[in-house]
């Protein structure tokens, strides 16, 4: 395998590996490196010259001088928790390494990688601390009128997925995996692997004639003495090898310390699809985390809009029934090792994981804020699904804690911009982005309005799209009107064993068989305007000897989903008849299989819910704690508490210092586990907190933490007006046109709680609603202390804001309530102006 060279042109050498029918090769002619890699053959990319320039325009892979080469054999196991087939993994690579020294100084190495399901390369730069790398690196030749299925590039990998052939297709940018067919049943799927904060992610640039540069998305900055780029990958083979390829997984590190204990995938709940601001309720919350416990999920995803005042509640009661949460976050509010504090004290409250948005970058900067996220996670013990996202590269296997990222176009497009999600689209992923790494597609949307698939293909994407964490979209009530459906998604698993493809071509048709324990499930998508039928060979699955349930899900005449049940072996084949854009799903259990039973959960229940607690003195925290060994979390920066010794069955005590210079009115959140206090199901909490007096000055209540906080739309909003349902979406405060810098914006009802000493004070406030609400807005507001009404007003929209002076002696829990508005009448957005709380000596 030698590149052709130009007459006269100066060969210096070919250096390859290979594995197999799989080889790829460089070579260096004239000071200038070129690659290649075939498969039997047949080139999967055709000679093409490597570079690698700089900001001050140089390129690093010209003038090289051949210094030293290296074969020799990579042999690895590793352990993945989420993906097509989690468990132990084996990789048995060939490798050679050549270095060069470059015309200016510095050294390159070019390590070529060869395993069964692919080829791989990576540069490894020295001495080049400083230097500024950019634009295009490895170009990948094809032959100009194959078929390819790209994605026009963005760096959140949202586009929809298409098919095309390269005579045709737009010279642009195009995102990775990117999936050519280069022959009769051979494909090439190229991607990037083990990509950090030392890099930069890269896209395919077209220019045509079959001819795609990897270019970097933004420029690089080499740091230290070694530098190694992402390894440039190309998955090989037939559409199963590709399907089934870990490539990705097999070229990145290792995980430093193995899979966490804590990190496990699964099912969510997840109301945001289906009531956009319902993040902002925890009664909208707990609905769903009934639905999640019925159904025997794992997780409540609870998106934008949530409370820290109410999310300890929510995670108690989820701990209740052994679901985790979830919470969700913009990327910038996690910008900083200040701001990224907060990771560590939602861990202590028990949440298991967060939704990170938003991200939306390839530029090596945000690649560091990755890591330095991933490591915090790790540390406090969350796992992470991101978001707005890049495509995985390897995570899976260097970042176990990482359950799943979005980079797909998804469901969210029918809530976002109203577009259906094609057929075509749907039947592409499972063969490009969904090779790689989890994809968070959050599938089954039987109401979108804007629907082109049936059910059965709705209901089939959550077998054919895998993704750690399996967050189901569509309102509950959508899946308990359809009985089949529910009893499906209560089956499907996140967790997946095996992946087989049975048949399929991206753009048309797949046919996708996943086993997790016992079980296969089979799932099927059509993107084809005529019916299509397609025969499932059960023999394919290694069902071994005996008897096997299956259940087939098809769509009727009416885009109605039916079922049928029967008893199959081995020998048995089952035929599916795919409606236009349908689908079919398949279960097979082996007789006798069902869910078990869910284990006795641990209890906890402690004394005094809150405590009042002065800054460098000790508070005592007291819990009834069975069934699992009892530990107190504290808040990140308290000191380790004391537990006190105590008879078996008796109440746990444990004594805790308040740190010296806790702010006046400060809430923290303490949390008493009974079991293993990180991760998901594995203990029950109950939640302490521990309020410091207000003192003797003056109190803003917009600047103090409540304990419980109630609110018709959306989350209690400071200094604005209460707005629509997301967080910080509010106006400045205007009543009857007159404008108000402080106070706390609301929608009613609204009833919000804080603790206070008890002591003799007064509040002062002015109340009124905000001229956002619709003319004719009334509200009736009461400020109520310890369950008593010390004072109401009536309120109106364009009347001037009613002013309270109310006595607190006494009180200890304050609230400021606005009470449901009459039938049919719209809710109005009320304002509390500059509440304060003022001692009295």
């Amino acid at each position: 395998m030698t590149c052709a060279v130009e007459p006269g042109s100066a060969v210096a050498e070919t250096w390859s590996v290979a594995h197999g029918a799989r080889r790829i090769a460089v070579t260096l002619t004239d000071g200038v490196l070129i690659w290649e890699a075939v498969v039997g053959d047949t080139p999967v990319t055709r000679c093409a010259p490597l570079h690698l320039h700089t900001a001050d325009g140089r390129d690093l892979l010209t003038g090289l001088t051949h210094r030293s080469d290296h074969a020799d054999t990579v042999v690895e196991e590793y352990n993945l928790i989420v993906g097509k087939r989690v468990g132990r993994h084996f990789v048995d690579h060939r490798q050679h390494t050549v270095r060069f020294a470059g015309s200016d100084g510095g050294e390159v190495a070019v390590v070529l990688r060869a395993g069964p399901d692919g080829v791989a390369f990576r540069l490894v730069l020295h001495g080049l601390d400083g230097t500024t790398v950019t634009g295009g690196d490895a170009e990948l030749r094809f032959p100009g009128d194959v078929a390819v299925w790209p994605l026009s590039y963005t760096p959140w990998y949202e586009m929809p997925r298409f098919t095309s052939t390269l005579d045709v297709l737009e010279p642009g940018d195009y995102g990775f995996p990117l999936l050519v067919e280069l022959a009769d049943d051979t494909f090439a799927l190229v991607t990037e692997a083990d990509l950090d904060g030392r890099y930069g992610g890269s896209f395919a640039r077209y220019a045509g004639g079959g001819t795609f540069t990897v270019t970097l998305a933004n420029d690089v900055e080499l740091a230290g003495a070694s530098v190694a780029t992402p390894w440039r990958a190309v998955v090989v083979g037939d559409l199963a090898t590709v399907v089934a390829s870990h490539l990705v997984d097999d070229l990145a590190p290792p995980s430093v310390d193995g899979p966490p204990q804590w990190a496990r995938p699964g099912r969510a709940a997840w109301s945001w699809w289906s009531d956009f601001y319902s993040g902002a309720h925890l009664d909208k919350q707990l609905r769903m985390l009934d639905y999640a416990a019925a159904r025997g999920w794992e997780y409540v995803l609870v998106d934008c809009g949530w409370d820290g005042v109410w999310m300890p509640e929510l995670v108690a009661a989820a701990s209740q029934r052994g679901i985790g949460v979830f919470v969700w976050v913009v990327w910038d509010h996690l910008g900083t090792p200040e701001l990224r504090r907060k990771l560590a004290e939602w861990a202590a409250w028990g949440v298991a994981g967060v939704k990170v948005d938003f991200m939306e970058s390839e530029a090596q900067e945000r690649y560091r804020w990755y890591d330095e996220v991933i490591a915090e996670c790790a540390r406090v013990g969350l796992m992470i699904n991101f978001h707005g996202s890049v495509i995985p590269r390897g995570w899976a296997r260097t970042h176990p804690h990482v359950m799943s990222y979005e980079a797909v176009r998804g469901a969210e497009y029918y809530v976002f911009y109203g577009e259906p999600l094609t057929a075509e689209h749907n039947t592409i992923v499972p063969f490009t982005r969904n090779v790689v790494g989890s994809a968070d597609y959050t599938p089954v949307t039987f109401s979108a309005q804007a629907r082109l698939t049936t059910e059965a293909h709705e209901l089939a994407l959550a077998v054919v799209l895998e993704s750690g964490l399996l967050d189901y979209a569509d309102e509950v009530d959508e899946y308990a009107k359809r009985p089949i459906a529910e009893a499906a998604i209560e089956r499907i698993r996140a967790h997946w064993d095996e992946t087989r493809l049975l048949a399929g071509r991206p753009g048309e048709c797949v046919v996708l068989a996943r086993r997790s324990g016992p079980e296969w499930f089979v799932g099927a998508l059509s993107a084809l305007a005529d019916a299509k039928s397609v025969t499932v060979d059960l023999e394919a699955l290694d069902l071994g000897d005996g008897a096997y349930t299956a259940t087939v899900v098809t769509d009727d005449e009416h885009d109605r989903l039916a079922q049928e049940v029967r008893t199959v072996t081995a020998a048995d084949t089952i035929d599916l008849e795919l409606r236009p854009n349908g689908g079919a799903l398949v279960m097979l259990a082996p007789p006798g299989h069902a869910r078990p039973a869910p284990a006795p959960r641990p209890t906890v229940t402690v004394a005094d819910a809150i405590v009042r607690g002065v800054p460098g003195e000790t508070v005592e925290v007291v819990a009834d704690v069975a069934g699992g060994e009892p530990h107190l979390v504290v808040p990140p920066g308290w000191e380790a508490p004391r537990r006190a010794a105590a008879a078996p069955d008796r109440p746990v005590a444990w004594s805790v210092t308040v740190p010296a210079g806790t702010a006046p009115g400060h809430v923290a959140v303490l949390a008493v586990h009974a079991g293993e206090p990180l991760g998901p199901r594995r203990s029950t909490v109950a939640h302490v907190r521990v309020v410091t007096p207000l003192g003797e000055r003056p109190a803003s209540l917009v600047a103090l933490t409540p304990v419980a906080a109630v609110n018709g739309s959306g989350p209690v909003e400071r200094d604005m007006s209460n707005g629509e349902g997301n967080p910080a979406d509010g106006n400045p405060m205007s009543v009857a046109g007159v404008h108000h810098p402080s106070g706390l914006g609301v929608c009613a009802p609204s009833d919000i709680t804080w603790a206070i000493d008890g002591t003799p004070a007064r509040l002062t406030a002015s109340v009124g609603v905000d001229d956002e609400s619709p003319a004719g807005a009334r509200a009736t507001v009461a400020v109520v202390g310890d369950g008593r009404v010390l004072t109401t007003a009536d309120v109106v929209s364009g009347e001037p804001a009613a002013d309270l002076d109310v006595d607190l002696t006494g009180v200890t829990r304050l609230r400021l309530v606005v009470e449901a508005p009459a039938a049919g009448a719209d809710p109005a957005h009320v304002d509390w102006i500059a509440p304060r709380v003022h001692p009295q000596s």
